[in-house]
This record gives C-alpha cells, structure tokens and sequence, in this order.
C-alpha cells in the first residue's frame, strides 16, 4: 500500500508540472503581442510544452531539446533552399517560357526526400524518435504553403522553428523548478527497489517455501507464488539496468558517478538468475514429490502422465540396479542388511530433501540479514534513497563476512550429507535427485555472488569517501553514436509498442553485424592457421570446411552483388517503414503540388497540413497497431475538439482569454492523466494536441476568418481523411501482420535454441579448457545467450501486438497458448544458460574419463532436441499440423546419462584420487585435514555432474510440454494404427 501511495504521489507531481507547464504554453499564445511574433502557426509553442513535457529528468529533456534542434536545423536549411529556388523559379516563369507548375514539381520532389530522410533516421536511430517529430513539421508547412509566391520570406521558415523550442524551454524551466527529478536519483531508487525485491524473495523462501526444517516443500502454490514475486524481482531489475543506462548519458550531481553501478547492477542480476533457477528447481520438485505421494496412494493402473514418468523412474532404477557393475566401491562402508530399506529411502526425494532442508534454511536466513544489512549500509551511505520503515541496525563489515562464511559452511554441510548418503546406500543417481543438487547449485552461486555483492559494496561507498563529504558534478562518457541507436525510456506517450518493437529488432540486428565483424576482426588478428592448430589440433581446416549454400551464392559480376545489397538494404524494416510513410504523407499533401489553379489556396486555408499532422501520430509498423490507433486518434481528435470547441465558446473567440486558459486549465488535467498513467496513452497525447490547435487557431483568427466550429469539423475531416489513406497504404505496400511475425519470429528463436544447445553441450567433452577451439566455442555460445534472450523479449513484444489484430473470419487469436509456449521458452534458455554455467566447474578429470568416452551418444542427444526444435519452429512457420511422431530426445538422454552414471561408479575412485592429488601436491597438511578436503571435493564433483545432468532433463521436458502446445495449435497428424503397440 504505501509503494501505491508513494507511486501516486509521484506520478501528480508529473502531473502538475506538466499542466502548468501548458498552461504557461497556453496563455503565451492568448497575448496579441506575442502570437502576432511567433510565426504563421502560433500553436507550435503549445505543441513544444508536449513534446517535450516535463514528465520525465531534466537531463532527459535537455538532451531531447538538443536533438530537436539536431533535427530541425538541417531541415529549415533544406526547406529554405528549396523555398528559395522556388521562389526563384516563379520570378522567371514569363521571362525564361518554364513550366507552370514547376514550383509544384519541385517543392513535390523535394518534400519526398526530406520526409523520407528524416523517417528513416527516426527508425534507424531511436534517439530521434521524437525529436524527428519536429522535423516533419518543418516541410509539412515549409513545402506546401508559399511555394507559388515570387519573394522568399526566411521568417516563413523560422516561424516554424524558434516557437517549439520556445516550448521546451517553458518546459525545461519548469521541470528544473518545480520537483526537479534527475536519472541519477532514479537509478539509484531503482538500485534500491531491487534490492528490496530481493530481500522480499529471500524472506518468502524462509516463510513460505522452507516452512518447517525437516518438510520438504511440496507447496505447488508457494512455488507458484514464489515464480510471482520473482518475476517482480525481474521488473525490478531491469527498471534498475534501464535508469542505470539513461543516468550514464546525462551530467549528474551526486555523491556518486553513476558508472560505479555497473558492477553492482551486474551482480544483483546473477543474484536474480540464481534466484530464478532456485523457483524452477523447487517448483519441478514440489510436482514430483506431489506425484510420488498421488502414487503411494493410489493404484498402479490409471496414473497421469507424470505420474507414469514418476514409475518409468523407479523402474529405470531398478534396470540399472540389475547393470550396476561389481566392483564399485563406496567411501564408506554401509551394513548388508539395511542396504534394500536404505536404498528405498534414498529413492524418495522427499527424504532426500528433508535431510539437507534445516542447513538450506540456515543459509536463506543469513542470507537475508545479510541482503538487508547492505541495504541499509547503502542508505547510510546516500547510495540509495532512505526509507521510513528503518527498524534494522546494520553490524560492522567483519560480521559480515562472517556471516556470509557461516553461510557458506552450512551450505557445504548440505553437500557432504548428501555426498554421504550416496556412498552409504551405492545408489545409482535419479533424475529427480538432480533437482536438489540444483537447489544446493543455485544457492552456492547465489551465496557467491552475494559475496561479491557485499565486496563491490564497500568498493563503491570507499570510492565516494575518497571524494569526500558533498556532492560532484559527472560528465557524461559514453560513445555518441551507440547513445543515439538506443531507444530512450522517456517516450511521453509518443511512441507505441509497435514503434518500440522495430526499435528493438533493429537494433538487435545491428549488434549482431557488429559482432560478426568484430569476431572476424579478431580472427584476422589471431594470427595464422597454424597457430592457431598448435594450440588445439582438432581445430584444423575448420575455416576451410565452411562453405556458401548454393541457395545463396553470391553473384560472380560486381552489379549482382550492387543489386544484392541493395534489395537487402531496401528489404530492412527502417526502409520499408520510411517509404510507406513517405508515400502516406506525398498522398496527402499531393493536394499542395497539383497544377491545378486555386488548389493550393484552397489546401492552405482549410488546414490541409492538419491531415499530415493526423497521420504522423497514427501510422505504425504493424497492421493492427495501426488500425488500433487510428481508432484511438478518431476518439482522441473527439475529445480535443469538443474540449477545445468549449474553451472558445465559453471565451467568445478572443473576447475572455482568461475563460479560455481557465477551462484548459480544468480539461488537461485528465488527458494528462491518460497520458502519463493509463494503457492508452496517445488518446491523452493527441487529445491535448487537438485542444491547442482548435484553441489557438479559433483565438487568432487573423488570417482564415472562420467561423468558430469551422475549425472543429475541419480538424475532424482532415483527421478522417488522413485515417483512410493510412489504412489503404498499410495495406498494400509491404503490409506487416503481428501474427505472421510472431510465428517467425518463434520459429526462428526455437532453431537457434537448438543451435544452442548443440554449442554448449559440446563444451563439456573437450578435456583441454585452454584450446583455442573450447574459448571460441564458450565465447559464442555466451555471446548467444544474450541475443537469444533479447530475441525472446523481442518476441513477447510482438505477441502483444498481435492482441490488436482482428480476426474477421477466424476464432479469437490464441494468445494465452503462446505465452505459455514463450513461456517454457523461457526456461528452456534457462536451462541452456545452466548448463553453459555448470560445465565450468566440471575438472579434467570427471570430462577426460566420464564425458569424452560419450561425445558420440551426445551428439545423438543434441541432434535429437535440434531436430524436435526444429520440427516445432517448421510447424508454426507454416502453419502446418505436426509429424504423427516427434523426434523425442528422451531415450537418447536416457542412454547418454545412464552410461555416464556406469562410468562414474567405475571410475569414481580413480576420480577422487585424481582431484586430491591435483588439489593437495606439494602442501604439507595433516591426514585430517587432507580427508576433510578430500570429502569436500568429492560432494563438490557431485553436485557439479548431477546439477549439469538436471540441465538435459530439463530441457527435454519443457521442449516436450512445448510441443503439447504447438499440437494445440497447429493440429497433428495422427495414425491410430502406426502408433498402437500391437504387440503389447
């Protein structure tokens, strides 16, 4: 409630300044001195409070002003020049015998370059995304007004120039004055709100999850809850990562730079991941827990399909009981006798949970003081804002660190129980056993990098304190051009969820050009061929086995390859979204250039550029938002109009200004609020824009003579105008389906995930981790596993877009089937990402005796979930039904992680000799101390090999629930007589 509470205050005091800073706009435009000097269009002053409205950080906005200006200086310079030509050309057109239209012709030409020019960078840049509004207003205006006139005016250029930074500026000035808001302030509140999240997870898992010392956690709703505030957490963290980013591009003035978050933001990231891993761990292990008691209870026949994967389990336990060689021996001896009672003990996850569940508690409650202690050591600091509900009194920094060492130690105890209570009952290892080796893993790493947390903590206060008592001025040092391809978080409104989809996917797209060329960069750098088979002799003629698809050879004549980059070039999003818009706009200006005497006139005096102005604000990249948002200009342009029509009824005209500024005064407040705190905020947007266009055009009614509802119905029809030829051009040029790209987007991200899984499950079978091959594999594989995060993102943006789609001759659009199908995606990557993370502790020796003797059935099991991945992503692709039978990879995971379980109890010894010989030569402790190590490492060896093989089952089981679903969806062949087991 009180997070409410203050999220509410916050967001009336943007509220305020932002009406106050119209307002201001407003009554400027009302004086006859000043609208008689501030160009053709007065409005525009209005027009610069909303565009640059004072929501957002005064570092934000000043930026926005210099981009604007960015923007609009190259295109008064264009429009002037052609403007003049014009004018030119009109003064000799008796004299020289030209064309009559000439002017029109060229002003035609002239308008499509510019608004072409300045859609493309609005899409290739983000950054300029609403700066560029104001360029389009330049030749909007510029370009069909005055281009028949024989004398060049430069103030009907300026006149569109100077009166909207007259509005930032009001705008700036009052977000400086009234509650000034800075990025730094809110990226150290976001440090703190995550911080606090995390804190909030920790404190659940105490109470909620790890309820008594010695239950298991069965709860399936607390796993639930759990994944909920987790994904809280992961709001959080990216608001954190987001306001740490913006702080960095703007001058700050704080006790700390805003580049000495980075590590701490990066490690309260890993915090988060670990965590996340922890739910999905706990989660899949409440189901088999749940599973096995539904089994004891009830009859073997009639059991669900999990409870049968529970049986296949135990009966699989049972066969490799009957293989398990004879000369295994155990660390610790175990009596004949309770051998069987034990061994069916060891079976039961829910006992193998509960004997390590009190030091699992243990390390949860430490960790939480802990988390809570360098919270409050950060407020203390002036790191993080304070809060009110200060009840906890942070100890001194070496507790600490004893803390976090007690901890720890609790957390190896959890180890060696489990360790010894395999050597006691020689079991084999079960897939469901590896869930709490997982549980132990993330915890591990989660109380490493909690480690890392409190280091990089006191790193960052001592950094301040090294600085001294007050406040510093920081500059900011970031690479200009990598600032202006990233889409700025501020977007007021402005920008859609479409718009920021495509700013999304372009830029993705060029960080991956760009790591192409820097990874064939370092290639060319890392020497020759032969140096690089002296470090690793598999590596040899690689290079050379990389061969072009026929498909896609390149053509052998210099203009096949021309013509190659230019349709690729032309095929991009940014091109194709600037020519669909750049012909919209030629459409609806064409009007201005038609040689037709009195046309132009007659464009002019009815607000034709209103139509221009309509359709830059409603046209968008995919079908559906825009037809969404031509519905929401139309009820928009409404609103404004209504309201603005009021404000001129209640002033007559001009005759009351204070009456005007009055009841603008009462109507903003809620298109504000619709703006800045609702889900459909161009309603609020264009609202506001309507209302001070009618509103001024209606009060200086110098130059149109109209009638005071002449300008509501003609804003109205310019508005349905502009809508209709929208919506015509959407659809016939290149139009883009939201449903059609998320099945390809979904289908390209399955095929790389199983490309990615083939990369990291190759990197635990090379022995030598030092191999140029193994560092070039590991280097791809992590840098993939970023890309196919934001892919995904990607790809859960795109999916909300389809929700505005509608489907004329079909059912309601899926949905809820895909999220869960982006879902299960999600933990798929996950898993991937566990696995790449794992087979780094994996030693030497556990990869030269257990693993390389298995690379070919691993490469059997990688080939089977590529292909299953493979199979699903063609399916979704082209909407055909699956195959009667996928390709499962469950029997080839089976056989791999069976014969690793045999080698592993044949070399076992081998192994643990083998570690401790590396681990102790050359040390000179006592045999005590040697066991104890000894013993340690073995639980270490341990969890590391069987958290690694949880991995695998994973993956085949959420790939497998996918493939449910895309069978939901896309139907499936199905041979009754193919598929019944007649033998049976």
């Amino acid at each position: 409630m009180k997070f409410t509470l203050n999220k509410d205050k916050s967001l009336w005091k943007k509220i305020i300044k932002c009406t106050i800073a119209y307002e201001i706009g407003t009554i400027i435009v009302l004086i006859p001195q000043v609208s008689q000097n501030v160009g053709a269009v007065p409005y525009l002053v209005t027009l610069g409070t909303l565009f640059f409205n004072p929501s957002s950080t005064a570092g934000n906005e000043i930026s926005e002003m210099c981009l604007n200006v960015m923007m609009l200086v190259p295109a008064c310079i264009w429009v002037g020049i052609i403007s003049y030509i014009c004018t030119i050309y009109n003064s000799h057109i008796e004299s020289s015998s030209l064309y009559n239209n000439g002017a029109g012709i060229i002003a035609a030409i002239a308008f499509f370059i510019s608004v072409f020019v300045t859609a493309y960078l609005r899409l290739k840049y983000p950054r300029l995304f609403i700066p560029s509004l104001q360029g389009f207003i330049i030749p909007f205006f510029g370009l069909t007004k005055g281009i028949y006139n024989t004398e060049f005016d430069i103030m009907s250029i300026l006149g569109i120039f100077y009166p909207v930074l007259i509005g930032g500026s009001i705008a700036l000035i009052v977000n400086l004055a009234i509650w000034p808001e800075t990025a730094a302030k809110v990226s150290e509140t976001a440090l703190g709100s995550a911080i606090t999240s995390i804190y909030h997870v920790l404190e659940f898992i105490d109470v909620g999850i790890l309820k008594e010392c010695e239950v298991s956690f069965s709860d399936l709703t607390a796993s639930k809850k759990l994944r909920q505030i987790i994904q809280i957490l992961d709001g959080d963290i990216s608001k954190m990562q987001t306001s740490r980013r913006e702080a960095k591009y703007e001058i700050v003035i704080s006790y700390y730079c805003p580049t000495w978050y980075k590590s701490l933001a990066k490690t309260l990231e890993s915090l988060s991941k670990n965590l996340y891993g922890f739910s999905l761990a706990v989660e899949r292990e409440g189901q088999v827990i749940s599973y096995q008691s539904q089994i004891q209870q009830s009859e073997p026949t009639n059991h669900k399909p999990e409870q049968q994967r529970v049986l296949r389990i135990d009966k699989d336990d049972r066969v490799m009981t009957k293989q398990q060689p004879s000369n295994i021996i155990a660390l610790t001896t175990t009596n004949k006798v309770q051998g069987t009672k034990s061994r069916i003990e060891y079976k039961l996850i829910s006992r193998l949970q509960s004997s390590v569940q009190p030091e699992i508690k243990t390390f949860v409650q430490i960790c939480t003081a802990i988390i809570l202690c360098i919270c409050h050591r950060l407020q203390d600091n002036d790191a993080i804002p304070k809060q009110d509900t200060s009840k906890h009194v942070c100890s001194h920094h070496n507790s600490h660190q004893y803390d976090l060492t007690e901890a720890m130690q609790s957390l190896n105890q959890a180890k060696i129980i489990l360790q010894k209570e395999y050597e006691e009952r020689r079991a084999e290892p079960q897939e469901d056993h590896f869930l709490i080796y997982t549980v132990l893993f993330s915890l591990s790493q989660f109380g490493e990098k909690l480690i890392e947390l409190e280091r990089e903590t006191e790193g960052l206060i001592s950094k301040r304190q090294s600085y001294g008592r007050f406040p510093r001025l920081f500059f900011p040092r970031a690479n200009f051009k990598k600032w202006i391809r990233e889409a700025g978080e501020n977007a007021k409104g402005e920008r859609n969820p479409a718009e920021q989809v495509i700013f999304e996917q372009h830029l993705d797209e060029s960080r991956r050009r760009e790591s192409r060329q820097s990874d064939s960069d370092e290639e060319n750098r890392g020497g020759s061929v032969e140096k690089r088979i002296s470090s690793e002799s598999d590596w040899t003629d690689f290079d050379d086995q990389e061969t072009t698809p026929l498909q896609n050879a390149p053509g052998s004549h210099v203009w096949n390859k021309w013509l190659h980059s230019f349709s690729e070039w032309v095929g991009t999003d940014p091109v194709r979204y600037a020519m669909k818009f750049t012909v919209t706009m030629e459409l609806l200006a064409l009007m201005a250039w038609l040689p037709i005497p009195g046309v132009n006139e007659l464009y002019n005096s009815n607000h034709g550029q209103w139509a221009l102005l309509s359709a830059m604000v409603v046209f968008n990249f995919t079908v559906g938002s825009t037809a969404l948002q031509c519905m929401f200009r139309v009820l928009a342009t409404i609103i404004g109009a209504v309201a603005g029509y009021i404000c001129i009824l209640a002033s007559n005209r001009n005759e009351r200004p204070y009456a005007l500024a009055l009841l603008a005064l009462v109507f903003q407040i809620p298109m504000w609020y619709t703006l800045l705190a609702t889900k459909y905020p161009r309603i609020g947007f264009i609202s506001l824009l309507t209302m001070a266009v009618i509103n001024s055009t209606n009060y200086s009614n110098n130059v149109y003579q109209e009638s005071l509802f002449a300008p509501v119905w003609k804003r109205s029809v310019t508005a349905f105008l502009a809508i209709l030829v929208v919506l015509l051009v959407d659809q016939i040029m290149w139009p883009v389906w939201a449903r059609k790209m998320v099945r390809k987007n979904l289908s390209d991200l399955l095929i790389d995930t199983g490309i990615q899984f083939s990369k990291v499950v190759s990197l635990v079978c090379q022995e030598n981790t030092q191999s140029y091959r193994y560092k070039a594999t590991l280097a791809d594989a992590q840098y993939h596993t970023k890309a196919l995060k934001r892919q995904h993102h990607l790809t859960c943006q795109m999916l909300s877009l389809a929700e505005m789609e509608p489907r004329i001759t079909k059912g309601s659009f899926p949905i809820e089937t895909y999220r869960s199908i982006l879902q299960h995606e999600q933990q798929i990557l996950y898993w991937i990402e566990h696995l790449l993370v794992t087979q780094a502790y994996i030693s030497k020796s556990v990869r030269r005796q257990i693993m390389y003797p298995m690379n070919a059935y691993r490469k059997e099991l990688a080939a089977s979930v590529h292909l299953y991945l493979f199979t699903l992503a063609c399916s979704l692709r082209t909407k055909s039904a699956l195959p009667a039978s996928l390709p499962s990879a469950e029997i080839s995971r089976k056989i791999l992680q069976q014969r690793q379980a045999i080698l592993w109890h044949e070399n076992y010894d081998e192994i643990i000799q083998a570690e401790g010989s590396g681990a102790f030569s050359g040390a000179s402790i006592d045999l005590e101390e040697s066991n104890k190590r000894k013993e340690e490492r073995s639980a270490e060896n341990q969890i590391y090999w069987q958290t690694y093989a949880a991995g695998s089952v994973e993956v085949i089981v959420e790939q497998e629930a996918m493939g449910v679903l895309v069978a939901e969806l896309m139907g499936q062949h199905v041979f009754k007589a193919a598929t019944r087991d007649w033998i049976a």
